[in-house]
């Protein structure tokens, strides 16, 4: 089967140029000097530089790559009309059309003279953006081309023969990746014959029941911990503790320990602290953490999403902690390379806010076996205009290739703004409504 990717990859390796010898520089007429000088030098002379951009030292004549790139701007921003400034004086129509259309001949010129060399073959490899729509054209896939040698090119001139040698090594770099394209290819193709499948996840059989599991977790890990708090205060009312409480007031600002955080953090300094262990922690550290980043933060939390009342239809995405996302997780033996067509049913919740009325699509992300957002970026971004009395579908296609991840998950759309954010937001609603961030 790896036959024919010789001919595909060194076909779509090597390019040779076969130009005849030229002159080595170009010039931009010198009938153009007073456009520019008018229009450019006002503010891009030698002693103005405004933008540290000095126009003054640009010769006409371009011989070099760094010149071309510099008449590139120049011809760049003209075309814009970002210059001149709207507060300049503005040149002619005609008068400026005749500079730009005489720059950008003269561009293209510089550039094939610059490619030149001289009427040698200069043999070259194809740059990762060549060789990436060369495999699409050829096979109709988007290749991933980071495994590929960096394109060393010249300024932003990335197909410069001198600049793109190749070694053995990077040969089979390309050749890897193209066998690799290939087998994806044929798999797809495979594929084709197989009727379709469809895999439905039901989240209320799956986050709303890993919830309630939760729950009941974090409700047996609370009563163990009210036992080790209840030694703990017993021994911080220990005379022999009185030197440490104060010195811990000290240190966290604190008039009072009674039931404060820092104190149970602290529990391995005490004289006469209950062993953690005995009561199924891993330490003192753990059993506070057991109460304040799990049952005291998300016990209200978890309860109340699941009685909103369409819970028994479908799940209420949540914003900060617990369980956040819903993840379709099929077997991977189903998805071979291909398009799928993901269907999601979704509505938002009446009176919420708008801006969050988005859902994102992407690869389940766990860190040390917790759930933990997306890895990489989202694959999609929808919005969704349904309600809960009537949601609409929303349709997506994910294109999976042979080294995608089987796995997707879907979750409201998180700001650009930074996790404590959200934090911050949770606990302030908390104070208002007693379980903190409401579903949108």
């Amino acid at each position: 089967m790896h036959r024919i990717v010789f001919p595909i990859c060194f076909s779509a390796l090597w390019l040779c140029s076969l130009g005849q010898a030229a002159t080595t520089e170009v010039r931009f007429p010198q009938e153009h000097q007073a456009f520019f000088k008018k229009h450019c030098l006002d503010c891009h002379d030698s002693a103005t530089q405004e933008g540290g951009v000095d126009l003054e030292t640009l010769s006409f004549t371009i011989a070099t790559i760094e010149q071309a790139e510099r008449w590139q701007k120049v011809l760049n921003v003209l075309n814009s009309g970002e210059m001149p400034p709207e507060d300049s004086e503005q040149p002619d129509g005609s008068e400026k059309a005749d500079f730009l259309d005489e720059l950008a001949q003269t561009m293209v010129s510089a550039r094939r003279s610059l490619a030149d060399s001289g009427g040698r073959i200069t043999m070259r490899r194809l740059n990762r953006r060549e060789y990436q729509n060369t495999i699409e054209q050829l096979l109709g896939l988007k290749v991933d081309v980071s495994s590929l040698p960096a394109d060393g090119g010249s300024g932003t001139f990335d197909t410069v023969g001198s600049s793109q040698f190749i070694s053995s090594d990077q040969i089979e770099q390309y050749l890897k990746l193209g066998r690799s394209a290939l087998d994806e290819a044929f798999e797809r193709q495979a594929t084709r014959q197989q009727p379709a499948k469809t895999f439905r996840v039901e989240p209320e059989n799956t986050v709303n029941v890993l919830s309630r599991k939760k729950i009941a977790e974090q409700e047996e890990m609370y009563q163990r911990y009210l036992l080790w708090k209840a030694e703990v205060d017993k021994a911080a009312l220990l005379p022999e503790n009185e030197q440490l409480l104060a010195q811990l007031r000290e240190k966290y600002n604190l008039d009072d320990l009674t039931n404060s955080i820092r104190l149970y953090q602290n529990t391995g300094l005490l004289k006469g602290a209950p062993d953690a262990t005995k009561f199924g922690f891993r330490d003192g550290n753990k059993a506070s953490f057991s109460y304040q980043g799990g049952y005291d933060r998300t016990q209200a939390y978890m309860k109340q999403y699941l009685e909103f009342p369409n819970s028994d239809r479908g799940t209420y995405l949540k914003l900060a902690w617990a369980i956040q996302r819903i993840d379709v997780v099929p077997d991977p033996k189903d998805l071979p390379p291909g398009k799928y067509k993901l269907r999601i049913r979704a509505g938002v919740v009446e009176g919420s806010d708008p801006s969050r009325h988005f859902i994102e699509i992407g690869h389940p992300q766990r860190v040390n076996g917790v759930l933990a957002g997306f890895s990489g970026k989202p694959l999609a971004g929808l919005q969704v205009l349904g309600t809960e009395d009537n949601p609409e579908i929303i349709e997506t296609t994910l294109v999976i290739g042979s080294n995608t991840p089987r796995e997707f998950g879907i979750q409201e759309r998180r700001p650009e703004s930074s996790k404590k954010m959200l934090s911050r937001e949770f606990y302030s609603y908390k104070r208002e409504n007693g379980y903190g961030t409401p579903p949108a």
